[in-house]
């Protein structure tokens, strides 16, 4: 894709309750890894969190309309987190049901060990995890532009370097390097808009 392409006015999460399909893949590629992360972060084993994913995700595509960004549910984040959790609260009880059970003090010492998990992110994991998205939509999205401007973006942008200096290294004007600058923010927005808070 070309740098100049017209975006559809639909965010990516207007895309997916539509049932596009290049949105759901987005989406997962977008917020998978947070999912991952998550169930590693409540106890769940590889296999386990496997399949904690794929219920998450199952739920969220059957509820995705109910999601509404400015309600008492903050961001897609935090809905997103409300679903693992409550998906693995719900293995860790199927589980349960066919696992034998173990007592005594170590028992109790690994139970003391898992971390809750309905206590609240602090800000610096919140911080993490929207950070994990951001660098997630950069990937998605890099192959859309042209590597001297995707360059001059994450010189501007990540780097904290002026337009002019970058300029002056590309042989361009400082016009040009803000311009792919805003198109590659905009297409950024459009796609994290209404997922995080």
């Amino acid at each position: 894709m070309a740098d100049g392409i017209d975006v559809t006015s639909l965010t990516l999460l207007g895309r997916a309750k539509s049932n596009d399909e290049d949105a759901w893949h987005q989406v997962v590629h977008l917020y998978g890894p947070l999912v991952e992360k998550w169930c590693r972060r409540y106890g769940l084993g590889a296999e386990d969190a496997a399949d904690v994913f794929q219920e998450t995700f199952k739920t969220v595509a059957r509820h995705i309309g109910d999601f509404v960004p400015g309600r008492s549910v903050a961001s897609f984040r935090s809905w997103l987190k409300t679903i693992v959790r409550t998906r693995t609260i719900d293995y860790l009880r199927k589980s349960k049901r066919h696992a034998d059970a173990a007592g005594g003090t170590a028992a109790q010492m690994r139970i003391s060990d898992l971390p809750d998990p309905l206590a609240e992110d602090s800000d610096e994991e919140a911080e993490a995890d929207d950070a994990l998205v951001v660098h997630r939509a950069m990937d998605l999205i890099q192959g859309e532009f042209n590597p001297r401007n995707w360059s001059a973006f994450e010189q501007v942008a990540l780097q904290g370097r002026t337009a002019i200096d970058v300029a002056a290294e590309l042989n361009v004007t400082p016009q040009t390097i803000r311009q792919a600058n805003y198109r590659i923010r905009r297409r950024l927005r459009l796609i994290l808009e209404d997922l995080v808070e």
